[in-house]
């Protein structure tokens, strides 16, 4: 939110908002947006927790069959530290009908090939890069992919978030060698955030704002 929206909305002498800013800025619960690399003016609100920066969701389709979809989902995420105290490796969670023949990536530190096995319920749990010591004030980034299988003609994909996101991006490729292979793209996430949705003939996208630590759900309508 940029200074004259803050002003606005507050009504404070300019004076006033610029010392308020300043001490928000000292105890490390306000930020210029320009220092956190997030493309925009103005000031953002973060809490005393880690957070995500930058929260990036990548959907592309890389096998078609008659009974089924298989899509890679490439996850990468930036971390900062406005706690008071370090913390320790990242957490990935990944669920649904994954592909086992296909390995779960991640690159952080380190680079790491999983081999997935069979899990009752469908559920896997990786505490990756558990050396790495995140010092309050600093930031990390990391990425991971891994393949699901999906059943025509509705199925669904499910994120979420460990920490609250300042900007949560999403796209999702929706053709395969130029034949159209979802027919569209639902999104369900909270009420109360900023959202930007866009479809074009080949893709969805969609960008939400201050997005809290809670899942969002794509449902995938494919092609009859």
């Amino acid at each position: 939110m940029s200074f004259s929206d803050i002003r606005r909305e507050m009504g404070l002498h300019p004076q006033a908002l610029t010392n308020l800013l300043k001490a928000g800025r000292t105890v490390g619960l306000i930020a210029e947006c320009s220092e956190l690399n997030l493309g925009e003016n103005g000031y953002t609100i973060l809490q005393n927790y880690v957070i995500s920066l930058e929260f990036n969701v990548v959907n592309e389709i890389v096998e078609v069959s008659d009974n089924y979809v298989i899509m890679k989902h490439t996850i990468s995420n930036k971390l900062y530290n406005n706690s008071p105290l370090p913390f320790r490796g990242v957490i990935v969670k990944v669920f649904g009908d994954l592909v086992l023949d296909k390995p779960l990536i991640y690159r952080g530190k380190g680079y790491y090939e999983i081999n997935l096995t069979e899990s009752i319920d469908k559920y896997y749990l990786f505490h990756l890069d558990s050396d790495v010591d995140i010092k309050p004030g600093e930031t990390y980034s990391y990425k991971y992919e891994f393949y699901l299988m999906y059943f025509p003609s509705l199925d669904y994909f499910i994120v979420e978030p460990f920490n609250p996101v300042i900007t949560f991006n999403a796209k999702t490729y929706l053709t395969k060698s130029g034949k159209r292979i979802i027919k569209s793209v639902k999104v369900e996430y909270p009420q109360n955030v900023i959202v930007r949705e866009e479809e074009g003939k080949t893709y969805h996208e969609i960008t939400i704002m201050k997005l809290s630590a809670i899942a969002v759900k794509f449902w995938f309508h494919f092609m009859e």
